[in-house]
């Protein structure tokens, strides 16, 4: 098999859509097709069959259980348990008679140990695994590795062709499940924003969303990967929404409207558009709600956390209600920084806001798994909402969860916020997931972490960086951008270039320094004409288009000047697969042309704006936070920041 028929390579031709049927023809292929096979033990399970298949068509050694005169990649389980890979790592080695074995204590350490051995061949752009010694001894670091993928309608993908989540295929799907599980991720954590129920006939239109969705599911539990649906606690469908107006409560503040009601007014309706869904999803793995997502207070509930556990409650009851055997996740979604946020004459008609944080606790099982995004995320992230608020202290709520006896505990790296339209360009962040990665492992304890997508197309050098350091947070910089490159490239000869164009990448984000990023475009855009890879295709057109942004956002440009890049940019991206949605999905062009218009200008407004992207440190100076801490802590803002400026 030809290196550009994986996926990663090739996009169009996905060569990875297993069957029973496929699985049997392999198996059928015996000793006499060649000298070599894949070797796996007859009781295998279904998501590991799949891997060795995936290793066949890799290699062309068919899967059978090989003879003694066979050199074989042999699969295998640990007669006895090694304690140093747990349940979900694995050895690769280089065994007698030519042989290479891949053993786990289980059937999913060993799945992962195949993925392993194939992503490794692929990165070294080998078809024949003995051409090399192997000796890997491996234990993921995090043992829920996930990624929350989100179609929602904004994070300047707006649902468009291609960019968004929110309008792929089953088969675009499959090629995002089918990276994660080559990465050797757990979990798959969907977050639609949107709710059908048969009840409501103008909800109808999401119909097809759920269907694709289901078999998204489907497909997940085939390859060994976990499927999890995400939701807002008081979420229903737009029709029932605006059908029942008297539901809805009085939110003072907040960010959403459309699609949520107020729990004291409406649980009832709230309950029943949820349940056909949880119905619909049955044997999804573990149900997630954010609670306090979108801010606000209600008045008609005068006590946050009391409502907030009788939703946990509820939904709890209501997964065994619909036969679902799921886990729950708790997002505790920096609570205590929503408590702090309450202030003045609000805090004292509601007080009870302002003690949520240590109020929840208490009301919750304690077999919950309890979600968070790190302190050291919301100093960077969140400094100057700290500062206006008055620099309040800060604690930790990941820890705060893990010293309440919650678990599994996970980081949800939100750093990677992809809900501004500037943030769906690529932005590999080497060097804060490290940091990330290396607190939650180090300070944190985590069980598991969680990025987050909204337009996947154009972040592939982004979600493999993140894929990667999930299992391996010791992993460097040089390291990561030469995996990526290796599977960008089709040939190993362009591989010092891309990881070129990817480090200058990362320097970019971290300097801002225009001239990075033109460099970074043309290293990226002069290997296409002799590279096939679509992944590469579209993170090259995206930092294209990123180029244009940033120049607009240069300071003292003219009106004239802006207009005229616009002009610029809209001629080089229309040829552009990857952004047919913002110049074809409104085929009347001088209609196109004004809203893509307002679109660039978004992203201009968002990669300007200091709270956006940041006057700090891609890199968090942990002066300012010397340690991971539950007790409160207040951060010096007058601290010298890792890049040499102070934090303002």
């Amino acid at each position: 098999m030809k290196l550009t028929n994986f996926w990663p390579f090739c996009g169009s031709k996905c060569l990875f859509r297993i069957s029973a049927v496929t699985f049997a023809m392999a198996l059928a292929v015996t000793a006499q097709s060649g000298s070599s096979c894949v070797s796996l033990y007859e009781s295998a399970p279904p998501p590991l069959r799949h891997a060795a298949v995936r290793l066949s068509e890799q290699t062309g050694f068919p899967v059978s259980q090989g003879s003694p005169e066979q050199r074989c990649v042999r699969i295998e389980l640990n007669a006895m348990q090694n304690p140093r890979i747990g349940s979900q790592g694995y050895t690769i080695a280089s065994a007698n008679q030519g042989n290479i074995t891949i053993r786990g204590n289980d059937a999913e350490g060993a799945a992962n140990g195949v993925y392993t051995l194939l992503r490794t061949l692929l990165i070294e752009h080998r078809t024949d695994p003995f051409t090399r010694t192997w000796s890997i001894e491996e234990k993921p670091q995090f043992s829920i590795r996930a990624i929350q993928v989100a179609p929602y309608r904004f994070g300047g993908s707006f649902g468009f062709a291609v960019l968004s989540s929110d309008r792929w295929s089953l088969q675009q799907w499959k090629e995002y499940v089918d990276l994660m599980r080559l990465c050797n991720m757990t979990t798959l954590s969907l977050v639609p924003a949107r709710v059908y129920d048969p009840e409501y006939p103008n909800s109808r239109r999401e119909e097809w969303r759920y269907e694709i969705w289901k078999q998204v599911m489907d497909y997940c539990h085939q390859v060994g990967i976990k499927f999890n649906w995400m939701i807002s606690p008081i979420m229903t469908s737009e029709q029932a929404f605006f059908d029942n107006p008297d539901k809805r409560g009085d939110k003072v503040g907040g960010a959403w409207f459309g699609n949520e009601m107020s729990w004291a007014n409406g649980k009832d309706i709230i309950l029943k558009n949820q349940k056909h869904t949880l119905e619909y999803f049955r044997g999804l793995d573990s149900l997630e709600i954010i609670y306090n997502d979108g801010g606000g207070i209600r008045p008609e509930i005068p006590d946050p956390s009391a409502a907030f556990a009788d939703m946990t409650r509820s939904y709890i009851q209501l997964l065994h209600e619909t036969g679902n055997n799921s886990n729950f996740v708790f997002w505790n979604w920096w609570m205590d920084l929503w408590a702090q946020a309450v202030r003045g004459e609000t805090a004292k008609q509601y007080p009870k806001y302002t003690t949520v944080q240590d109020d929840i606790i208490p009301l919750l099982p304690k077999n919950v798994a309890w979600l968070d995004a790190s302190a050291l995320t919301q100093i960077q992230t969140f400094g100057q909402v700290l500062r206006m608020l008055g620099n309040p202290p800060v604690r930790e709520g990941l820890l705060i969860g893990k010293e309440n006896g919650f678990k599994p505990v996970i980081d949800f790296f939100w750093y990677m916020n992809p809900e501004h339209s500037i943030n769906m360009f690529p932005h590999p962040y080497i060097q804060r997931g490290i940091q990330e990665a290396q607190y939650a492992r180090d300070e944190i304890g985590a069980d598991g972490a969680m990025g987050y997508r909204l337009a996947p197309t154009l972040r592939f050098i982004d979600d493999y960086i993140f894929f990667r350091l999930t299992s391996d947070p010791s992993l460097t910089e040089q390291q990561l951008a030469g995996e990526v490159a290796g599977l960008l490239c089709e040939k190993p000869e362009d591989q010092k270039q891309a990881a070129e164009a990817i480090h200058t990448l990362e320097r970019f984000w971290t300097d801002r320094k225009l001239g990075d990023l033109v460099k970074a475009e043309e290293l990226f855009r002069t290997l296409l004409p002799r590279e096939k890879s679509k992944n590469l295709e579209y993170a090259s057109n995206g930092v294209t288009f990123l180029t244009y942004v940033v120049r607009m956002a240069e300071p003292g440009i003219t009106e004239a000047r802006k207009k005229e890049l616009k002009n610029q940019l809209w001629e080089a991206v229309k040829p552009m697969y990857v952004f047919q949605g913002l110049t074809a999905d409104i085929v009347w062009v001088p209609e196109a042309l004004r809203f893509f218009s307002a679109r660039v200008d978004m992203m201009v407004e968002d990669y300007q704006a200091g709270w956006m992207t940041s006057r700090n440190a891609e890199v968090v100076d942990r002066s300012l936070y010397p340690k991971g801490t539950p007790q409160p802590f207040t951060v010096n803002w007058q601290k010298t920041t890792a890049s040499g400026g102070t934090h303002e």
